[in-house]
């Protein structure tokens, strides 16, 4: 074989990132392997088309953290991503350096530089969630009486706010993952391929039972519990297409419902928010979130505005609102050039 023909370091290294890397030493799901996927291909055809060459032709030290800074603007700027995908993108191509780092010690200065590029700070936005009384709005809205479609909608609304699961761990739900005898259960497949246990309100179960029964679910077998109307499993994009709908339906009804939106993971906030509502801790809320640490869980402490009201009702006004001027608020121009900043 000619020198040629070779593999270069470059390709070594992506065989070895995504052939055994990847999926068997860090046992990562598919959706992660098949987003760093899309980041370094992203980035090998910008680098290419950059240096006006094939992308077969490059190597790995081309890859410098000033081409990578390059690539994540181009992002921001041309492909108009926002800068949490920017970020989602620039820890793909850390991932990869830090298997550069391990596996090919020749190249570790390149891989520390480009390890070395920091994430850029987001602004938090305020967590979607739907009121009790909005979330009945929505569920009430289905109608049960037009068919296994309308039952399969109920069921899969009401067992979405009950367990909070995300949309990926709906489609990915079997037959054999409920248990609708007592006590009801669901076993769930999660992010990091973490299996967790939910039980089911009696109400809930009840009313899986019906859709099971007209849908013809063998609950002993693998088939999956909702699928679309031509008969294949449920995608995510079903199920957010399925929520738009009867939200838009229950807005007429429910002026609350102005101003919001319903996806999957606002229906799994607002499981969250009830859940705490009703006395249950952080601790408990995120076992049944299927949070990695309960720090993810907190934000939910802060998301509740009833919860703050009853806080500041509770604590009530400071015994005077007033406080002595300082000598230096008489310096109008220091407080002119402080309220310019």
């Amino acid at each position: 074989m000619k020198k040629s023909h070779l593999p270069n370091a470059l390709a070594c290294a992506v065989r070895g990132f995504f052939g055994e890397y990847v999926p068997e030493l860090r046992g990562l799901s598919r959706h992660t392997l098949l987003s760093y996927r899309d980041t370094l291909a992203l980035l090998l055809r910008f680098v290419a088309e950059s240096r006006h060459c094939d992308p077969a032709s490059l190597d790995l030290d081309v890859i410098s953290p000033e081409i990578v800074l390059a690539f994540l603007n181009y992002l921001e700027r041309e492909r108009h991503n926002k800068t949490s995908s920017r970020n989602v993108r620039l820890a793909g191509i850390h991932a990869f350096f830090r298997y550069v780092a391990i596996r090919a010690p020749e190249h570790l200065e390149l891989a520390q530089r480009v390890l070395g590029i920091p994430f850029k700070r987001t602004g938090t936005r305020p967590i979607d969630y739907l009121e009790r009384e909005e979330v009945d709005a929505v569920i009430n809205v289905v109608d049960r009486s037009s068919g296994v479609a309308g039952l399969r909608d109920y069921a899969l609304l009401a067992l979405l706010f009950n367990t909070g699961a995300r949309a990926q761990e709906i489609v990915d739900l079997n037959g054999q993952d409920l248990q609708l005898d007592p006590p009801p259960q669901v076993k769930l497949f999660g992010k990091g391929r973490k299996t967790r246990i939910c039980p089911l309100w009696p109400q809930t179960a009840a009313v899986l039972k019906d859709f099971i029964t007209a849908a013809r679910v063998d609950l002993r077998s693998n088939a999956a519990v909702f699928c679309n109307q031509h008969g294949a499993r449920l995608t995510r994009f079903g199920i957010r297409y399925i929520l738009a709908k009867y939200f838009h339906q229950a807005a007429k009804a429910c002026p609350t419902l102005a101003g919001k939106r319903l996806h999957p993971h606002s229906m799994r906030h607002s499981c969250a928010i009830h859940m705490l509502k009703s006395g249950a801790d952080l601790p408990t809320i995120s076992q049944w979130l299927g949070h990695a640490s309960v720090n993810t869980t907190n934000r939910y402490a802060t998301a509740d505005l009833d919860m703050k009201r009853q806080a500041i009702a509770q604590a009530g006004p400071p015994a005077s609102l007033l406080s002595p001027p300082a000598a230096w608020r008489h310096d109008a121009s220091l407080i002119d050039w402080l309220e310019s900043l």
